[in-house]
């Protein structure tokens, strides 16, 4: 039988542009979800891939781990930003790299094509080790332990937005929603808060896609140069933290051990870019995403003001709806039969956790913003091995975040037109700006 025709450009799917001019392309996603969920794609500066859509087949990759790999590529990213592959980094990228990392203490780390090795990238047995390591910090009993402060930092960033009172504005963004989970960060791993400019700018151009505004330059090799400043300040509070042990997670991946033996240094800075990067950049994509959605529903605004019982569940479908994460990659270890489909070993396959969580078979009407929404079986978060580690914090920060917000919100609305990031792999407003007024502090406890 042959291909169905795609009513839409082929690489729509991954054009950063579409994605920062209208989004999420779910008129797209929804044609496959229909026609053909499981689809070959060839786009350019890509390696030919799989598109899997629907939530069902979803699942049915990422829990058979040991089949779909997360190595050699756990996302679908254009060639000119891999640097390395199979065969190794290119000859300009090693010149570089030389150059770059001349004298610098993290130089091994960048002797091979694979820049960074983090949970994401790694497959059993080594995935398991590591996550195990830190899972610990992420159980609700200890992440409890957290709640007074993620409300005590709610709390200062709306006393700012309250400022002296009576109807301000803002960028919502860059003034609220960047400080809120970057300020929990700074607690979870030990970082000063002095330093919070400073990782704020290297999240953002390590997510930068092709977003200008937030990129370092506009070639690709400006990506390493960042990566350079992370691994060097990650590494030195490392070396702080095992000459100097605290009671912090930054000591504790520090000093962990994996077979009896430290973290290799790749290993040991690439934990920190996760955690510091992944948990700051998607959560607060997730607050700032929530309250476009909430403006752009008012009715589901003032539903929840009125009922703030309701958090837990919409704390859930923002997630469902902003879904932070666009897209994760596999590698396909042996031939597969999936939707009908003959996936063969070596094949790359792209999960599109956009389009699982918007899946009419799982979700009743899914293309509507309902706060109140049960069950919500989205993939925001993955699922198998995989899952996301954090995704208890995310949720806790969401839920606690528009908590105290919406019990201080007097009036808000748009104040002018949202702008959303260039990028087909982390999805998230870049601006919104916003006109509103707070109730007084004592008025909101």
């Amino acid at each position: 039988m042959s291909e169905l025709a795609l009513p839409f450009p082929e690489d729509r799917i991954l054009d950063t542009t579409y994605y920062g001019n209208h989004g999420v392309p779910h008129e797209l996603f929804s044609w496959l979800r229909a026609n053909d969920p499981v689809r070959k794609f060839q786009v350019a500066d890509y390696l030919p891939f799989w598109a899997v859509t629907k939530n069902e087949h979803i699942h049915e990759v990422e829990k058979q781990a040991e089949l779909f790999r997360s190595h050699p590529q756990p996302t679908l990213t254009p060639r000119t930003r891999r640097f390395g592959d199979d065969e190794g980094m290119s000859d300009e990228a090693q010149a570089y790299v030389a150059e770059l990392f001349r004298g610098s203490p993290v130089a091994e780390c960048f002797q091979t094509g694979e820049i960074m090795r983090t949970l994401i990238h790694m497959d059993a047995p080594d995935h398991q080790k590591y996550r195990d390591l830190v899972q610990p910090w992420f159980k609700p009993s200890n992440l409890n332990a957290f709640e007074a402060r993620m409300r005590e930092i709610t709390r200062e960033l709306l006393d700012q937005m309250m400022g002296d009172g009576g109807e301000r504005s803002c960028e919502f963004v860059n003034s609220v929603a960047v400080y809120h989970p970057l300020r929990m960060l700074c607690d979870l791993l030990g970082v000063p808060h002095s330093d919070e400019g400073f990782l704020l700018r290297l999240t953002n151009e390590f997510f930068a896609g092709d977003d200008e505004d937030l990129q370092r330059g506009d070639d690709p090799m400006d990506f390493l140069a960042t990566v350079k400043e992370i691994y060097e300040y990650f590494y030195a509070l490392a070396e702080e933290r095992r000459r100097n042990p605290t009671e912090d997670l930054g000591s504790y991946i520090a000093n962990g051990m994996i077979d009896g033996k430290p973290l290799p240094l790749k290993e040991l800075v690439s934990y920190y870019l996760v955690i510091a990067t992944a948990g700051h950049d998607t959560t607060r994509n997730a607050i700032a995403g929530g309250l476009l959605a909430l403006l752009q529903h008012p009715e589901e605004l003032k539903k929840w003001q009125g009922d703030l019982s309701l958090t837990k569940l919409a704390a859930e479908e923002i997630i469902r709806w902003t879904v932070p994460v666009i897209q994760f990659a596999r590698t396909a270890s042996a031939d597969y039969e999936l939707a009908g489909k003959h996936i063969r070993a070596g094949d790359l396959i792209g999960l599109f956790y956009a389009s699982g969580s918007r899946d009419e078979d799982v979700l009743e009407n899914p293309f509507e913003f309902r706060i109140d929404r049960q069950p919500n079986r989205h993939v925001a978060f993955g699922s198998g091995p995989h899952i996301c580690l954090g995704m208890l914090l995310a949720r806790m920060e969401v839920r606690i975040f528009f908590n105290e917000f919406l019990a201080r919100v007097q009036s808000i609305e748009l104040a002018g037109v949202p702008q959303m990031i260039k990028s087909s792999f982390i999805h998230g407003v870049k601006r919104l700006p916003i006109r509103y007024q707070l109730k007084p502090a004592s008025s909101g406890n």
